[in-house]
C-alpha cells in the first residue's frame, strides 16, 4: 500500500531455486525410489544424479540434494546445472558464501547467462555486500533489460542509501518497459514526491489512475442504442464482434458480461466477467461483480474472497488518489487537491462496504455450517439496530467480536484497523476515527489507516488536520524504510527468518506490554506487499470465529480480563 515501502519488497526471491526453473526441471518420469536405486547400481552416471539431486532440491532434503550436486561436481567441475543445483542447496542451507563460489564458477562458465548473475546479486543482497549486489543486479539488466525483479532489487536498495533520484531512475525504465502498470507508475510518483519534484509526482498519479479499467468507458453507441431497445440479442452480438476486433480489452468483456447477465446467461456473464479479471487483475468493477454473481449463488466463501480482494483494489486506488491530491497541493493547485480529495472520499465507502459484506458473509458461512449459536454482545446494541440476522445485527456481531479481540490483543493495529471500518459502515465516525487513531498509535506506518484516517476527517469537515496526516502516506522514515528492508531480506531467507522470530520473541517474553509479535511482522509484512493483504483480512475473521479453537481462545479470554477488571483489579 505504501509505495515506498512496497517497493522494498519487491523483487525478492522466497528461493534462489525460484531463478532456475528452466534448469532445475524435475521430469516426474520416476519415482523418489527409482531415482536412488538407479544411482546406487554400478551403471550409475552423473545424469542419475542430477536428476536425484533435483528431486530432492524440490522436496526439502537439502543434505540430499547437496551431496548428489557435490558428487556430480566433483567429477566434473564444468557441469552447469549440478554447479546451479549445489548452490541452490547450499543457500537453502544458510551457506551463503559457498553458494556464491559456486554461482561465480558458474558465471565464468557462462558469463552471460542472466539467471546466474541474477542470483550472485540476491546471495550478495542477502549477505550483505550491497556494493556487490548492485553491480550484478546491473550486470544482469545488461543482459537482459526485462527482467523486472533485477530493477526493482536495484531500486530497493537505492532507497535504502536514500538515493530517491537514481531509484527513480530505475522506476523510469520499468514504467517504459512495462506501461500498463499502474502499481509502477504510482511508486515513480511516490518517489518523485520524496525529491519534492512535484509536477512530475501529479503527472505520474494521473497516468496512473487513467490507466486504471475503472476509468475507462467501454461504451459503445450502437451497442447501447440496442440496449436502451430491449433488443439484447443485437447488442450482445455486437459486442462479440467488439472483442473479436479488440480481445484484449478487459471493459469489453465486463460490458458483455453485463448485457449476457440482463439476458439470464448467468454461466456466459461469469466468463466474461472472469476474462476480464485475466486480463487485468487490478480491475475493480469485474472483480465486484464476480463476487456478487458468487453471492447470487450462495456461494458466500468465494464471494467473501473475491470482496475482500475488491477491497485491496480499491485501497490502492485510494492512495494513487491521495497521493495526486497531496502531489497537486503541493504544487499550489489547492483547489484541484480538494477535488482530488472529494473524488478520493466519494470512492472510499467502496472499502468500508465491502469490508462490512465479507464480514457478514463470514457469519453466514458459519451459520450455513449449522455451527453453535453466536455469543450475545457484552455492550448494548444500538436502539435502531436490526435482529441479530439483520443487516445491522450481523454487523455489530462482528463490531462485538473485533471488540473482544482487543481486549486480549489490545495492541493488534490490524484489528483496531478493522473495527473502524465495520464503525464507519455503521454510520459511527467518530468511534472508527478513534480506531484509525489508536491503529496508527501502535503502528504509525500503516498506510491504509494513514489514508481511512485522512477521509474520515475530510468527512467530518476538519480538511486542515486530514491533509497532513494524508501526507504521511507519501512518506516514510529512514528508520522504517531501514527495518522493512531487512525484515523482507530475512522473509526472504526461510531459516533466517525464523531464527529471528525465536530471538525477538525471547526478547519480550517477560515484556508486560504485550507488543504482539506476531501481529505486527505480518502487518509490516502486508505493508511491503510480500503477503497477500485479502488473504489475511479474510484469516483474522474467520479466526475469530467462536466457532474456531482461536476464537474460543480469545473470548474465554476476554471474559477473565473482563472479571479481572471487575474486581477493581
Amino acid at each position: 500500500m505504501s509505495y515506498l515501502l512496497e517497493l522494498l519488497g519487491r523483487g525478492l526471491l522466497a528461493e534462489l531455486t525460484a531463478a532456475f526453473r528452466d534448469v532445475l526441471t524435475d521430469s516426474d518420469c520416476y519415482s523418489t525410489k527409482a531415482l536412488k536405486e538407479a544411482v546406487r547400481a554400478p551403471e550409475a552416471v552423473d545424469d542419475d544424479r542430477i536428476m536425484l539431486g533435483i528431486r530432492l532440491l524440490n522436496t526439502r532434503d537439502l543434505a540430499g540434494a547437496r551431496t548428489q550436486f557435490t558428487t556430480v561436481v566433483t567429477s566434473d567441475p564444468s557441469n552447469m546445472t549440478s554447479r546451479i543445483g549445489l548452490a541452490c542447496a547450499l543457500d537453502q542451507l544458510g551457506r551463503t558464501e559457498e553458494a556464491i563460489a559456486h554461482l561465480r564458477s558458474a558465471h565464468e562458465m557462462s558469463p552471460d547467462d542472466p539467471a546466474v548473475v541474477f542470483a550472485i546479486a540476491c546471495c550478495s543482497e542477502r549477505s550483505g555486500r550491497l556494493d556487490d549486489a548492485l553491480a550484478f543486479y546491473a550486470a544482469t539488466v545488461e543482459i537482459c533489460p526485462k527482467l523486472r525483479n533485477a530493477h526493482e532489487r536495484m531500486a530497493a536498495i537505492l532507497v535504502t542509501r536514500d538515493d530517491f533520484a537514481a531509484a527513480s531512475e530505475v522506476y523510469e525504465r520499468l514504467c517504459t518497459l512495462y506501461p500498463d502498470d499502474a502499481s509502477l507508475h504510482m511508486t515513480l510518483g511516490n518517489l518523485y514526491y520524496r525529491m519534492g519534484q512535484f509536477d512530475q509526482a501529479v503527472h505520474r498519479y494521473g497516468l496512473a489512475l487513467t490507466i486504471d479499467p475503472d476509468n475507462w468507458d467501454a461504451r459503445d453507441d450502437l451497442v447501447c442504442m440496442y440496449d436502451k431497445e430491449g433488443m439484447l440479442p443485437e447488442a450482445i452480438s455486437e459486442m462479440q464482434e467488439t472483442i473479436e476486433r479488440e480481445p484484449s480489452f478487459p471493459d469489453n468483456h465486463l460490458r458483455l458480461g453485463d448485457l449476457l447477465q440482463k439476458s439470464g446467461d448467468t454461466h456466459a456473464a461469469m466468463e466474461q466477467y472472469l476474462e476480464a479479471v485475466d486480463l487485468n487483475p487490478n480491475y475493480l468493477e469485474a472483480s465486484v461483480k464476480v463476487g456478487t454473481m458468487h453471492l447470487r449463488d450462495g456461494q458466500y466463501s468465494d464471494a467473501a474472497q473475491w470482496f475482500n480482494k475488491a477491497v485491496e483494489i480499491n485501497d490502492c486506488l485510494l492512495v494513487g488518489y491521495v497521493g495526486l491530491a497531496c502531489s497537486q497541493y503541493e504544487c499550489g493547485r489547492v483547489d484541484d487537491a480538494a477535488e482530488t480529495i472529494d473524488m478520493a472520499a466519494g470512492i472510499e465507502p467502496n472499502s468500508t462496504l465491502l469490508f462490512a459484506e465479507t464480514a457478514k458473509l463470514q457469519l453466514k458461512i458459519a451459520a450455513s455450517r449449522q455451527v453453535e449459536q453466536y455469543v450475545v454482545p457484552t455492550y448494548a446494541p444500538d436502539e435502531d439496530s436490526a435482529s441479530s440476522t439483520g443487516a445491522h445485527g450481523l454487523l455489530d456481531q462482528q463490531i462485538m467480536r473485533h471488540r473482544e479481540s482487543l481486549l486480549v490483543h489490545p495492541n493488534h493495529a490490524d484489528l483496531h484497523y478493522r473495527l473502524g471500518l465495520l464503525l464507519r459502515e455503521r454510520g459511527r465516525l467518530e468511534e472508527a476515527i478513534a480506531s484509525f487513531r489508536e491503529a496508527l498509535e501502535i503502528n504509525p506506518s500503516y498506510v491504509k489507516a494513514i489514508v481511512k484516517l485522512g477521509l474520515a476527517l475530510v468527512e467530518t469537515g476538519d480538511r486542515d488536520e486530514a491533509l497532513p496526516i494524508m501526507q504521511r502516506a507519501l512518506d516514510a522514515q529512514p528508520r522504517d524504510i531501514d527495518l522493512h528492508y531487512q525484515l523482507g531480506l530475512m522473509f526472504s531467507d526461510a531459516q533466517e527468518f525464523g531464527l529471528a522470530l525465536e530471538q525477538f520473541e525471547d526478547a519480550v517474553a517477560q515484556d508486560p506490554r504485550n507488543i504482539d509479535l506476531h501481529a505486527n511482522i505480518a502487518l509490516a509484512l502486508q505493508n511491503m506487499g510480500l503477503l497477500d493483504r485479502a488473504a489475511a483480512g479474510w484469516q483474522t475473521l474467520c479466526e475469530m470465529a467462536p466457532e474456531t479453537e482461536a476464537g474460543c481462545a480469545v473470548l474465554d479470554r476476554a471474559e477473565r480480563i473482563r472479571r479481572f477488571d471487575d474486581a477493581g483489579h
